[in-house]
């Protein structure tokens, strides 16, 4: 029982740390990701 317990708290872990990478580095807006010549976002 104590190492399924730690296995779901590394799991949790896991997982929170990979949101945030995610969500702070690899995310972009859309105007950021798309800005090439032949897109035109307007504001």
């Amino acid at each position: 029982m104590r190492n399924f317990l730690a296995a779901c708290f590394a799991a949790a872990v896991i997982a929170v740390a990979a949101a945030a990478i995610l969500d702070g580095i690899v995310q972009k807006s859309a105007s950021a990701a798309f800005s090439t010549s032949g897109v035109r976002l307007d504001q």
